[in-house]
């Protein structure tokens, strides 16, 4: 009798006891919900914070005629780096703010022909050489067909050769008539290697190397990019154009008009602004 009193006690103890149990699991599990809400809520808060904190940076920037800046390391000639201050849409550019290096090859003419030359109206530039047996003619046809269908308007056009060594000047004045240049406007240049090198890999952020093992064939010898780049009038590349692909060619056309009349227009502004 008196375990049967014993166990009827306990089993009423723990009957009693269970719901106390589940009563502070579920007051826990609520706690840590609204632990948990609260906490989203924080990060929320935090993150809106920071975005009307960022925003209101841009638009005091906008507000003196600035854009928000951030430090970039730029590559210089000797190899080293500098910290130079650009805007975000600068930063989000491959190509340096300050635009292209100096440079001075040679055309056909047997002329030194330099960045400074260039400047002043938009340019696009490619990288061939005349034994080419890949690519390197349909990227000379391209440069033809933009010379062609782009007469009236007021750009020049490069073509510098990745083999100097092999493309002297008479190869490039010989390769150029063929290929029907306008050498007024169309300039094919030879110079040093390690310069020409220096200045695709630096400015213009292509590859280019010479070919070595079995992948020197004839014909092969540069590996190179088929990419024709724009150069706006101030010497700054503001896109590149795949010749292997017909739409960015068309692309490339419209770009290059739009510079060409944009520069066409800031001229006819200055000269009006200078009666």
């Amino acid at each position: 009798m008196t375990n049967d009193n014993s166990t009827n006690q306990l089993k009423a103890e723990d009957t009693a006891a269970r719901p106390r149990l589940l009563l502070m699991i579920g007051s826990v599990l609520w706690v840590l919900c609204l632990l948990g809400i609260v906490y989203g809520w924080y990060q929320w808060r935090q993150k809106v914070l920071a975005a009307k904190a960022e925003s209101a940076i841009v638009k005091a920037d906008e507000d003196l005629g600035q854009s928000p800046k951030q430090m970039k390391l730029v590559l210089q000639k000797d190899g080293s780096f500098i910290a130079q201050e650009v805007t975000l849409e600068q930063q989000a550019s491959p190509w340096d703010a300050e635009g292209i290096e100096d440079f001075s090859f040679t055309d056909t003419n047997h002329q030194p022909l330099t960045k400074q030359d260039l400047i002043g109206k938009p340019f696009i530039i490619s990288f061939v050489f005349t034994r080419c047996l890949g690519p390197c003619p349909n990227v000379t046809r391209q440069m033809r067909e933009l010379q062609d269908r782009l007469q009236d308007y007021d750009f020049n056009l490069v073509t510098l050769t990745v083999d100097p060594e092999r493309d002297t000047i008479e190869t490039l004045q010989r390769y150029g008539k063929d290929q029907g240049a306008n050498f007024d406007r169309w300039k094919f240049l030879t110079g040093n290697q390690a310069d020409i090198y220096g200045l695709i890999q630096r400015s213009f952020k292509m590859p280019v190397e010479e070919a070595t093992g079995p992948a020197r064939q004839p014909g092969f010898e540069i590996i190179h990019s088929t990419n024709i780049m724009l150069v706006d009038a101030t010497g700054r590349v503001v896109g590149k154009f795949d010749a292997q692909n017909d739409e960015q060619m068309a692309r490339l056309r419209r770009e290059l008009k739009n510079l060409a009349k944009q520069q066409s227009n800031d001229k006819s502004i200055n000269e009006e602004g200078q009666r």
